[in-house]
């Protein structure tokens, strides 16, 4: 019976879309030119409500929905150099070609205004004033509303999916992709616009020459000279809790500042201003986070604020300046430091699978993280129309020191763990016009060392390291250095609609590994034999000559990349011998095709392959005590993979109407030359190797995100769903299985301004993953996150907040409830505009939060306490 309404179904959906009215036609000019791109847009009579739009094609013929129920409309058509002809049409279906008459005055660009957003080219802007209400105090509140732009839990803005490339404020990058600091203190008071900058190439020179499909996002102030900023003091119980945060800001014409002092016991993060999303660094921060080898066995973090989980005390101070010389270079100093500790308290359920059997154990784990960071930067650049220089210096420290006891197996184990790091880089990038092209010249260097320490107490592995006796302790030494270079030179030639970029260069990495074992035993201390250690230099040169070709009209944007690689590699291994040289030659091409579908749909694909290596990291072939369970060593080749992936991509973006989608999807293979081979202990201790055998692992992935604005009732409403299939082979106890990740996540987000009295918040988050191998399948895990947040506001200056939360976990049959309530309530005293605001938070005292989640072949189940319920008392202005 179901299967006799879709014929029904069919012909409503047909009868709809043939049931409205279109108007459709040519744009030409007097000499019967087609004029591509003109705008054709529809509103009722004596308004400038515009109802629907649409862009003539490459042959100037349009076609417009007539949405309206008005029996006559007015079309207008317009054309940059043109002048704007109206005609006043009936609600019919008919035909209407337009004539255009070019303008002895220059046109402003035509500008699109629907609701709250207004597009301008590649430029949408959001009216601040239009999505604020009266209890969001930075920027940051205010963008969490706005259709399209949604802000990660670490503070990282993503437009349609992507992440942005730059933060502006007022067209300039002070903070270098350290944003957080700013959009979380920027009184929204004091900002007008936040504007989105699509296709946007931040390099001015190549702005006309190399398009970019990236994303920018520029914050408009009121006023041309702007204080603003945050002062927030608090204090609480219990333990006896303070915070404090003052941030000024100042922005004028020619320079900007802001000068940060943060401290709190409360559970807020500070640790996320160090955050740095820029793309500059993504190279130096690749191999910064390879250099940590050795670690205490860590707590999962729960996926609630941090306000209910992190015991913390912590400090931050930050000074940042921007200055603009006269001839446009600007002048950036970047300092942050933070020192904090936390604690943490739970316990660490782990299932490893393997072909015929499960292991499980249990760790009740007690840390006490200490970290402490300084980052320094300096800049010089200069971004003119006819050139660009920028210099990059920058000093980072980080002295880190973990403390934890563990009891598995009702033993308890001490661990501490050191992790100081130092480095130091230089990038510079000039490109300067020579005749009829552009040269570019690009420089890095970086220097990068540790030096790390691992005590086990007492002493683990004693099967191995001591003939299955007991010993006091273990201690582990491991210190590394990294020197490493990349230099590049090219050009850039625009001829027609083609941009052509040759490029060649060479990098250089040289990298130092040194590590013994030791053991405590009768206060002795004594290293283990050669197996345990590692003495190994590794050398990696490669010189490159890249080609670059963009074609761009209209429609299309092409991109073809072609480099050709020799890589060179030699490692030298001082105890065992055991010395590697390898030389490859590699051509690893990527395309990118994007095509406009006018007005609204954009669709784009990308494929590639690239060819990845190990680092000296990966090469060791003494063992290095990782953590208390873990040894590793890799006593093979240098590992190799050929990575080839593909991604499509197609969006609709409709500004008028403030609907933003895109669907993603990718897929990917990666062939590796060498496998994992685990071996796991009946109290979970696993030792790890590598074998060498090509093999196959596969990644795919399919997203769909979409965002709609509904004016009437001022509401966002966010939807995302992702699906993802992995494979990966592993050894696991001698034998060679395939595991199979399949998972996926659905989010439902909603910001309202429901009316003058109520607005709400609200999100609910599934994730579900599985593991399977070729013989078994295993329990699948559910995670449901439900949460509530709801504004009543008695007036202008006082409203209360109540909050629910609500995250449900199960694995098999076994499920977990955890439900959090918290209370708040604000009065604003006028004059001076003071916050005054207490703060109630875990009402129902709830000790501790399980989090679930799969890794390639184990589920683990963690237990997190949490901090207790407390109040809090904050006074809070805007400077």
């Amino acid at each position: 019976m179901q299967c006799n309404y879709v014929p029904i179904l069919l012909f409503w959906i047909v009868s709809y879309a043939f049931g409205q009215n279109s108007v459709e036609g040519y744009v030409k000019d007097i000499n019967n030119t087609p004029l591509s791109g003109a705008l054709v847009s529809l509103k009722k009579l004596d308004t400038t409500h515009i109802i629907n739009y649409t862009v003539s094609d490459a042959n100037g013929y349009f076609k417009l929905i007539l949405k309206s129920t008005e029996q006559e409309l007015q079309i207008d058509v317009s054309f940059l150099g043109f002048e704007t002809e109206s005609k006043i049409i009936t609600n019919t279906n008919q035909t209407i070609n337009f004539i255009l008459l070019e303008s002895e005055e220059s046109l402003r660009e035509v500008i699109i205004k629907a609701f709250n957003i207004e597009k301008r080219s590649d430029t949408l802007s959001y009216s601040v004033s239009q999505f604020k209400d009266l209890k969001d105090r930075t920027i940051a509140d205010v963008m969490k509303k706005m259709p399209g732009i949604e802000i990660l839990p670490n503070g990282q803005i993503y437009y349609m999916g992507n992440p942005i490339e730059k933060y502006y404020i007022e067209g300039l990058d002070m903070l270098e992709g350290r944003y957080n600091l700013a959009n979380d203190n920027i009184s929204a008071d004091d900002v007008s616009k936040v504007e989105i900058l699509e296709n946007h190439q931040p390099i001015r020179v190549l702005d006309s020459l190399i398009s970019s499909e990236r994303t920018s996002l520029n914050i408009k102030l009121k006023n041309n000279t702007t204080v603003t900023g945050t002062a927030k003091m608090g204090a609480g119980f219990s333990p006896l809790l303070f915070e404090t945060n003052i941030t000024p800001l100042l922005f004028k014409k020619n320079s900007q500042s802001l000068l940060s002092y943060q401290y709190n016991n409360t559970g807020n993060d500070l640790l996320r201003n160090n955050n740095d999303f820029s793309v500059l660094n993504s190279q130096l921060n690749d191999i910064v986070s390879s250099q940590n080898l050795l670690a205490i066995r860590p707590l999962s973090q729960p996926p609630l604020k941090s306000q209910l989980w992190l015991d913390n005390k912590d400090h931050f101070f930050s000074i940042n300046h921007l200055y603009r010389l006269k001839n446009k270079t600007e002048l950036k100093l970047n300092v942050a430091y933070f020192n904090g500790d936390r604690t943490e308290n739970g316990a660490r359920n782990t299932a490893y699978f393997t072909a015929n059997d499960t292991i499980s154990f249990r760790e009740d784990i007690s840390n006490k993280i200490y970290r402490s960071t300084l980052n320094t930067k300096l800049i010089v650049e200069k971004n003119s129309d006819k050139n660009f220089i920028k210099n990059v210096f920058n000093i980072s420290s980080l002295w880190n020191t973990e403390r934890g006891v563990v009891n598995n197996n009702s033993t308890n184990i001490n661990q501490r763990v050191k992790n100081p790091l130092i480095s130091v880089s230089n990038q510079l990038e000039i490109i300067k016009p020579f005749g009829k092209q552009l040269v570019n010249f690009n420089s890095v260097a970086a220097y990068l060392k540790t030096d790390e320490s691992l005590m086990v107490k007492p002493g683990q592995f004693n099967q191995i390291l001591n003939n299955s006796e007991s010993f006091e302790q273990n201690r582990q030494n491991v210190a590394t250095a990294t020197f490493y270079t990349q230099n590049t030179i090219g050009l850039t030639k625009k001829v027609k609609s083609f941009t052509i970029s040759p490029e060649m260069g060479f990098d250089l990495k040289n990298e130092n590994l040194s590590s013994s074992l030791f053991k405590l035993e009768d206060q002795a201390l004594t290293s283990q034999d050669i197996e345990f250690q590692n003495d190994l230099s590794m050398l990696n040169s490669n010189i490159f000559i890249k080609k670059r070709i963009q074609f761009k009209n209209n429609k299309w944007l092409v991109v073809l990349d072609s480099p050709f690689l020799l890589r060179y590699f030699n490692i030298n291994n001082q105890i065992s011998n055991n010395d590697q040289n390898l030389t490859r030659f590699n051509y690893e091409p990527s395309l990118t095709a994007t095509k406009k579908l006018l007005p609204y749909w954009e669709v784009g694909i990308n494929a590639g392959i690239k060819n990845n290596f190990g680092g000296l990291n990966s090469v060791y072939d003494g063992f290095i005590l990782k953590n208390y369970l873990t040894l590793l060593r890799y006593n093979s080749i240098l590992s190799e993979q050929r990575a080839y992936s593909t991604r499509f991509n197609i969006g609709y973006r409709d500004a008028l109407n403030a609907i933003f989608t895109k669907l993603s999807i990718a897929l990917g293979e990666n062939q590796n030359n060498l496998l994992f081979n685990n071996f796991i202990a009946d109290d979970g201790s696993l030792i790890v190797e590598t074998f060498e055998q090509n093999n196959k692992s596969s990644f795919n992935r399919i997203e769909l995100v979409a965002s709609k604005y509904f004016n009437n009732i001022k509401t966002t409403v966010n939807a995302t769903g992702r699906y993802s299939l992995n494979k990966l082979p592993q050894i696991v106890n001698g034998d060679l299985v395939t595991f199979t990740i399949p998972s996926q996540s659905y989010k439902l987000n909603i910001e309202s301004n429901i009316n003058k009295i109520i607005s709400l918040s609200a999100e609910s988050l599934i994730n579900l993953s599985k593991i399977r191998s070729e013989t078994t399948s295993f329990s699948s895990i559910k995670n449901w996150e439900n949460t509530l947040n709801v504004f009543f506001y008695f007036s202008n200056r006082q409203y209360l907040n109540f909050e629910f939360e609500n995250y449900f976990n199960k694995i098999g049959d076994n499920t977990n409830n955890n439900t959090f309530l918290n209370l708040s309530y604000q009065l604003t005293i006028n004059k001076p505009k003071l916050d005054t605001k207490i703060s109630w938070t875990n009402i129902l005292n709830t000790n501790d939060y399980i989090s679930l989640f799969n890794n390639q072949f184990s589920t683990n189940a963690n237990v997190f306490v949490l901090r207790p319920s407390q109040l809090l008392l904050s006074v809070q202005f805007s400077l």
